[in-house]
């Protein structure tokens, strides 16, 4: 989960332009070799699941501060890896964002505008639709996958499915829908205050299941 975390920052803070509303992704027809990695990773593992759920509650953990002009973002050590302050001037020369700072605790803090954080938003709207596409061109791993159609701040999802019973394994894939709403909201200065996630039957559109990203761990709790 870490490993999307950081494909999506970058492509945020180094992508290209890109812009989106409410958005429906359809299943491509090109198959996908076995050996292809997509940027969504799987989430079907018992032994994955403990730490995609401490990923998705670690979204929170970046900060985004809101200035009259300028918006500051702080990303924690762990989704940032190994990179130098010469890197990291590098990008912010590239980008011409206002500055970028290496943090002690191995945290980077960059500094924008507020049209360089629009721009960084649409990037990652982009990633972010990559991401969902990869999802419906893995056939092995998502078969009954035919649609995710999602609203402009990825708090709504609808799944079309081919099947009348979600798998276990798609019952968890709910996570990795969390964790992209989650991030765009933290991103865009909005955290958001839940996530919904609906599959519907793709031939009668009856609901199959939905869940909401408010409900995690709270059976544990009780």
């Amino acid at each position: 989960m870490k490993k999307i975390i950081a494909i999506l920052i970058c492509a945020g803070l180094l992508g290209t332009t890109a812009c989106s509303k409410d958005t429906k992704i359809t299943k491509s027809n090109d198959d996908v070799s076995s050996g292809e990695t997509t940027a969504i990773e799987k989430v079907t593992d018992a032994e994955g699941r403990s730490d995609n759920m401490d990923a998705v509650s670690a979204v929170g953990n970046i900060e985004v501060d809101e200035g009259l002009l300028t918006m500051t973002i702080t990303i924690p050590g762990d989704f940032v890896g190994e990179t130098t302050q010469e890197e990291i001037d590098k990008a912010i020369e590239e980008k011409g964002y206002i500055s970028g700072t290496l943090n002690d605790d191995g945290s980077v803090t960059y500094v924008m505008t507020k049209a360089q954080h629009k721009q960084m938003m649409e990037d990652m709207t982009k990633s972010m639709d990559e991401s969902l596409q990869s999802i419906l061109d893995d056939k092995d791993t998502y078969p009954n996958f035919e649609s995710i159609t999602h609203n402009a701040d990825y708090t709504d999802f609808t799944i079309e499915y081919s099947a009348d019973e979600l798998s276990l394994s798609d019952t968890f894939s709910t996570i990795l829908f969390y964790y992209i709403g989650g991030m765009y909201g933290v991103f865009n200065g909005e955290p958001a205050e839940n996530v919904h996630v609906a599959f519907v039957n793709s031939e009668t559109g009856e609901l199959i299941s939905e869940a909401n990203s408010r409900d995690m761990g709270k059976s544990a709790e009780e």
